[in-house]
């Protein structure tokens, strides 16, 4: 008769076996005893209670995790701030066992932190809408006293679900600081010119979209192609044509920020979508002052490089090992010229 392999064993087949692996292994791991004092108790010899050990580990008794702790990496930042001419970087480690997860709530984690520190005296923040930048805006806390304005960057989408989700976490970021907000109430796409132009004459509208200009910060993800991989995309194709995904394809679209379309130089797309959308105006991002854009992963790697290229963002939060591919991409780029 065969043999079953060790790592075969289970609770079913031999419970009694698996609770005393479970009971040394808690006596060592949790009760912190050495291996000696558990042989000692349990007449063992300390060879064995190591064997026992390694079983538990074996079959998933313990499982043994390591918790790295992050931290900026200053000399790649400074390299980042050199190359693309950035007011600020922060780019925190990162880990080859890392999840894209971990890392995303990392990187989240450290820009709502620089986000939060930037909010003090009077100061009016744009907000966008994606993954980083939701995340990133549900994690921000009050550090100083702030007179805060929200500004609403994109027109309102038309799945409700999304829409109010967005709203809710605009309304928290405002009502932590019992600030005031504005919303963009339009359709984040209008395919009729006429009624567009319309709209866009609504004082209402008309007076926040000039408030855009005025925004002391504005914090935004920076979308990508891969409709799988990214809300921004599911939001745009709720709206876009396959006549306007093959057109941002034709015309070399790598990425988004704020809704719009960018190339891999961060030259807005001549394109449908970008003529038709509500939001700020891509000037406006470009040229603001304080320009944050969270993005890490390496489907992330071509938006960022464009985004940087074009100097779309002035500060750029992501962790080492995006910010190592995108610094290849760029150098790969500069060699083709």
């Amino acid at each position: 008769m065969s043999r079953r392999p060790k790592n075969e064993l289970t609770p079913q087949e031999n419970p009694q076996d698996y609770a005393f692996l479970a009971q040394i292994s808690d006596m060592y791991y949790n009760q912190g005893m050495l291996q000696a004092d558990i042989a000692h108790q349990l007449y063992f010899s300390r060879s064995k209670v190591s064997r026992l050990l390694t079983r538990a580990r074996e079959l998933g008794i313990v499982d043994i995790r390591v918790k790295h702790i992050r931290d900026r990496v200053s000399s790649l930042e400074n390299v980042f701030k050199e190359t693309f001419g950035l007011k600020d970087a922060v780019i925190i480690s990162s880990f080859e066992d890392d999840t894209y997860d971990q890392i995303h709530d990392a990187v989240t984690d450290f820009a709502s932190i620089y986000v939060s520190n930037l909010l003090k005296g009077k100061v009016r923040i744009g907000v966008a809408s994606g993954n980083a930048a939701d995340r990133t805006n549900r994690k921000i806390r009050p550090i100083h006293d702030c007179e805060l304005e929200v500004v609403q960057l994109v027109g309102t989408v038309s799945n409700a679900q999304q829409a109010l989700e967005f709203r809710e976490i605009s309304n928290r970021l405002a009502s932590l600081f019992n600030g005031t907000i504005h919303y963009l109430n339009t359709p984040l796409y209008m395919d009729n010119a006429f009624a567009r132009e319309a709209l866009l004459q609504d004082p209402i509208v008309k007076r926040v979209i000039e408030m855009m200009k005025g925004c002391d910060i504005i914090l935004t993800g920076l979308g990508g192609m891969d409709v799988s991989r990214l809300k921004t995309a599911e939001i745009i194709r709720e709206y876009q044509t396959q006549e306007q995904a093959q057109e941002l394809q034709q015309k070399g679209a790598v990425g988004c920020v704020c809704m719009m379309y960018y190339d891999i130089n961060g030259q807005l797309v001549d394109c449908e979508w970008n003529k038709k959308c509500i939001c700020v105006p891509f000037e406006d991002v470009v040229q603001n002052p304080m320009t944050v854009a969270v993005a890490c992963g390496d489907y992330k790697v071509q938006p960022i490089t464009g985004a940087l290229r074009g100097h779309i963002p002035n500060v750029l939060i992501t962790d080492i090992m995006t910010a190592t591919k995108v610094l290849q991409k760029n150098e790969e780029l500069n060699r083709k010229g």
